[in-house]
């Protein structure tokens, strides 16, 4: 819809020049004692003729008016026409105006007898002798003193008359400002120094403004014009003034109904207006937000099976905006998306991640990750608080982590000492997220991108690992995390990589044990993952494998703090986890209960009980062979009369060892799966 400015501007023109019209000229002539005879309409008629030259035809009107009231001061020595007689002299310049060829829209969008008005009342001066007077005009008749033909002078003169308006009016409306320059021009000519035409040439920027050769003023003995000085030849043609007022008064009972019936006839344009205005505001809205978002949001999200709940909510795009402040402050972000920090209207801070997609291609990514993050409710994962829909932006709105991420702490300029106890506090909350992932959610899920980056930090230091809405589930017939594998293209961090995912391409727990592995050996060492091209992992295996140099592993940051029995247990997990062949690597649920052991001195012979796992020796007796371990194991546990428990492969029937708060994943019927029912976890607790 256009600009609705032509559309009034044409119905405030038709309203006066239907009020007008009727009224008898010469009636309205007898009683303004302006002369309209000298301007050269035809040229006006043309210029105001242009629809893209409002503003050209204002100024050439404005200068008519300016012109005829210096003309009418320089036989009264008023600053134009008086107050009584100002409606009567706008109404006799519209007809002339329009009876010349001039378009009747002209006088309304211009303003006449509103912005240019017929009567200058400047600041309470009234007459030309107090205009004069008045402090600082000496600087303009100065500067206006010759010949402005040149651009050069007329912008010294114009820029001596700004200066003095503005010391003049002060801060004032642009009517007000507008009426004092037009008095200033009829005082400034009034001294007869230069030509009437030629400065308003330069006031009001026009040329050809008359049909005759005009020169009002003759300058008085005193420098100013007195009150009564003969008639100049244009004053001579002037209609006498003695006509009666009672016609004046006729005239007043015509126009202010006539104002009425404008002022509502506008009112009702602008009602209309509005109306439009709005209702195509919603059209746009529409259009951001999507067809029913909600419903495709839903399609993809399934709700087949009992335990399925959207506990998130939906929040719209302008709410975003509002509670990011227009996006202004960024946490971070890669290319595919940018995080921003925020504040719902409860006031609980959050963090927005926006989504940088297509259309179509998004939709089906954004779908597929909320159905994820959907069934995902544990202490260790980032919460999922809502969520945004568009056609063109996708948002999801998470807890506000004050710490930010491990990154931050271990490889940022001006990091901040984590302490040794939190480093190991860290590693034992990630493994009980990847726990969750891999053994309580139905498929099993694996994250597939386990770095510092994805690992964040609340304000009491509480990890929670985040990026789960792009892990990947196992569509395997069986129930064996170990055995279940998926060919998947991921995009892992150089470094985090699990050597055999990059020959087979099947992502597998193993893999996630393995970046795992990688992270707590970041934790132990503040070290990048690579190093002058070459591997953390490959680095930190000579040490590892000699007791005597194992204290070189650890960050000099922490050096003094750390102890020699916990870098023990954290370096033999590390070397499990990241060993090259994944069939040789712990589940995640034995990695917790070895950290929980291994980590409680009270729990040490429980600990040594379950050092054996898949046949490998896990630590401690240094010089026996991990099957030898194994076999001794099985004879002392066969002398007791008990049943040798062996890892079998299937860790679901291990107990947690987790002492977190966690709950199953919420069940869903996958279109690419038909996973078996899992079986319920010996602990944990439903949150």
């Amino acid at each position: 819809m256009g600009r609705p400015g032509p559309i009034l501007y044409a119905a405030m023109a038709a309203a006066v020049a239907a009020l007008l019209a009727p009224l008898p000229s010469a009636a309205i002539a007898a009683d303004c004692p302006l002369d309209l005879s000298w301007p050269n309409y035809a040229l006006i008629a043309s210029v105001c003729s242009d629809q893209i030259g409002h503003s050209k035809c204002c100024r050439y009107i404005n200068a008519v008016l300016a012109v005829s009231s210096a003309m009418y001061a320089n036989t009264t020595g008023t600053l134009g026409v008086p107050a009584e007689l100002a409606d009567t002299c706008i109404g006799n310049i519209s007809d002339t105006l329009v009876s010349n060829g001039v378009l009747p829209t002209a006088a309304s969008f211009c303003g006449l007898g509103i912005k240019i008005q017929a009567s200058y009342q400047c600041v309470g001066m009234t007459t030309i002798v107090q205009m004069l007077q008045s402090p600082n005009f000496s600087d303009v008749a100065r500067s206006c003193a010759t010949s402005l033909p040149d651009d050069v002078s007329c912008k010294r003169c114009l820029n001596s008359g700004l200066s003095y308006l503005r010391h003049l009016v002060g801060q004032q409306d642009n009517v007000t400002l507008n009426t004092c320059r037009d008095a200033a021009f009829v005082a400034f000519v009034s001294q007869g120094n230069i030509s009437t035409l030629d400065t308003a040439s330069c006031f009001f920027s026009v040329q050809g403004l008359s049909a005759l050769q005009v020169n009002i003023s003759t300058p008085s003995p005193t420098g100013h014009p007195a009150q009564n000085i003969s008639p100049s030849p244009f004053a001579e043609q002037l209609p006498g003034t003695g006509e009666s007022s009672n016609h004046h008064h006729s005239y007043k009972h015509v126009l202010f109904p006539a104002i009425g019936a404008l002022v509502t006839g506008l009112s009702v344009t602008l009602v209309v207006v509005l109306i439009l205005l709005i209702r195509r505001k919603s059209k746009e809205l529409e259009k951001i937000e999507g067809i029913k978002p909600l419903e495709a949001l839903r399609s993809c999200v399934k709700k087949g099976q009992e335990g399925t709940s959207t506990i998130f909510g939906r929040f719209s795009h302008s709410e975003m905006r509002r509670a990011t402040r227009n996006f202004s402050t960024r946490l971070g972000g890669n290319d595919n998306a940018t995080i921003f920090k925020g504040q719902l209207t409860n006031g609980s801070v959050v963090a927005v991640r926006r989504v940088e997609s297509s259309p179509k291609g998004g939709q089906l990514e954004f779908c597929k990750e909320m159905e994820i993050l959907g069934r995902l409710h544990h202490r260790h994962l980032v919460g999922l608080k809502g969520y945004c829909l568009t056609r063109f932006e996708r948002f999801q709105v998470y807890e506000y982590m004050e710490n930010g991420s491990l990154k931050d702490h271990l490889h940022s300029p001006g990091k901040l000492l984590l302490p040794w106890k939190n480093r190991i506090q860290i590693a034992i909350d990630v493994a009980n997220a990847l726990e969750y992932l891999h053994f309580y959610c139905d498929p099993p899920l694996y994250h597939g991108d386990i770095k510092p980056s994805n690992v964040l930090l609340d304000k009491n230091y509480l990890a929670k690992l985040a990026g789960c809405g792009h892990a990947h589930y196992s569509c395997g017939a069986n129930t064996t995390i170990s055995s279940t594998t998926r060919a998947v293209k991921i995009q892992a961090t150089p470094g985090y990589v699990d050597p055999e995912y990059v020959v087979t391409q099947e992502l597998t727990a193993k893999s996630d044990v393995y970046s795992y592995g990688v992270l707590m050996l970041e934790l132990v060492t503040g070290r990048p993952v690579v190093q002058d091209n070459r591997s953390l992992v490959e680095w930190s295996r000579e040490l590892i494998g000699t007791d005597y140099r194992l204290h070189e592993l650890v960050d000099p940051a922490v050096a003094d703090t750390f102890d020699l029995d916990e870098l023990q247990v954290m370096a033999d997990v590390i070397h499990w986890c990241t060993h090259k062949d994944g069939g040789a690597r712990p589940s995640m649920k034995q990695v917790l209960r070895i950290l929980y052991e291994r980590l409680d001195p009270l729990s040490g012979a429980f600990a040594r009980a379950v050092e054996v796992e898949q046949g490998y020796y896990y630590g401690g007796q240094s010089g026996r062979k991990g099957k030898e371990w194994h076999h001794h194991q099985q004879q002392q546990h066969q002398r007791d009369g008990g049943d040798v428990i062996q890892y079998s492969g299937e860790p679901r029937c291990l107990p947690s060892s987790s002492s977190t708060s966690r709950s199953h994943c919420s069940r869903t019927v996958l279109p690419e799966c038909n996973s078996p029912e899992p079986q319920s976890p010996t602990h944990g607790s439903e949150l």
